[in-house]
């Protein structure tokens, strides 16, 4: 499916079927996740896969879900960082994005967790292997009813509310962005996920770089938002050929506007 579409169409699933996951689609996803792992080479930076649903779902119960609601799902799989790295846990939900576009591939649907305010000691009971804090979980399986809504263009930021040229103060308008050959990027960007749809990322055009701010930073859920964010600039930058990589530095200053990370145009 082209990048465009599922981001214009991506819904979370929050009902899933009682089933376990195949065992050849399970297999895929701990190669994916090494894989992944691997790509980002941080050491700081590990994915656990839980595939017992039922005892994961009853340990978090009451405590993390998606806006207080527990989902219940077949498989989990946590994005586990150490050494409190932001850089780690900016790539890191990078990757859980990619995961959630691959499992896509595999017919497999899913939903962020949210585990803000869990306390690490329920976080580990359910994913015993973990090796530092519990950052973001994904519940995986197969949807009872996949519904697919196209977002509304009215239900997300405009452009020039997010995307900035040389500096913060200069909004972008669909002209200038026209020249550069970025307007398509960014009106598609705009339907990228975010936690509670804030889309708190803006973006600076200076020179030969992009910089990716977050704006009135709340907590790491923020970084998670950066991390999905950079994945489909990735994605729809592809076919015009920008394939640098992202320099990932936060500098989490208290200031309005919080430095996330660079990328080469």
């Amino acid at each position: 499916m082209l990048t465009t579409n599922f981001l214009k169409t991506r819904t979370s699933t929050r009902d899933f079927k009682d089933e376990k996951v195949d065992d050849e689609k399970i297999k895929k996803i701990y190669q994916i996740t090494r894989e992944l792992e691997n790509k980002f080479g941080e050491k700081d930076l590990h994915y656990q896969v839980n595939n017992k649903g039922e005892e994961v779902y009853f340990k978090l119960k009451g405590n993390a879900g998606y806006k207080g609601v527990m989902i219940k799902a077949p498989l989990y799989v946590a994005l586990d960082i150490t050494n409190d790295s932001k850089s780690a846990l900016v790539k890191g939900a990078y990757g859980l994005e990619e995961l959630i576009t691959k499992l896509s591939e595999q017919g497999l649907a899913s939903c962020y967790i949210t585990v803000s305010g869990v306390s690490d000691d329920i976080l580990k009971s359910a994913f015993v292997n973990a090796e530092g804090k519990i950052m973001s979980i994904l519940a995986i399986g197969e949807a009872i009813k996949q519904e697919v809504r196209e977002h509304r263009y009215d239900d997300r930021k405009g452009i020039n509310e997010f995307v900035f040229i040389d500096d913060l103060d200069h909004k972008a308008s669909v002209e200038e962005l026209s020249q550069r050959g970025l307007d398509d990027l960014f009106s598609y960007l705009r339907f990228a996920p975010s936690s509670y749809n804030s889309q708190p990322w803006r973006f600076v055009l200076k020179d030969n770089f992009v910089n990716l701010y977050l704006e009135d930073y709340k907590d790491e859920a923020n970084l998670v938002d950066a991390g999905i964010v950079m994945y489909y600039f990735d994605q729809l930058t592809k076919e015009i050929s920008i394939n640098s990589i992202w320099e990932v530095e936060p500098k989490l200053d208290g200031s309005k506007f919080q430095f996330i990370a660079q990328k080469e145009l």
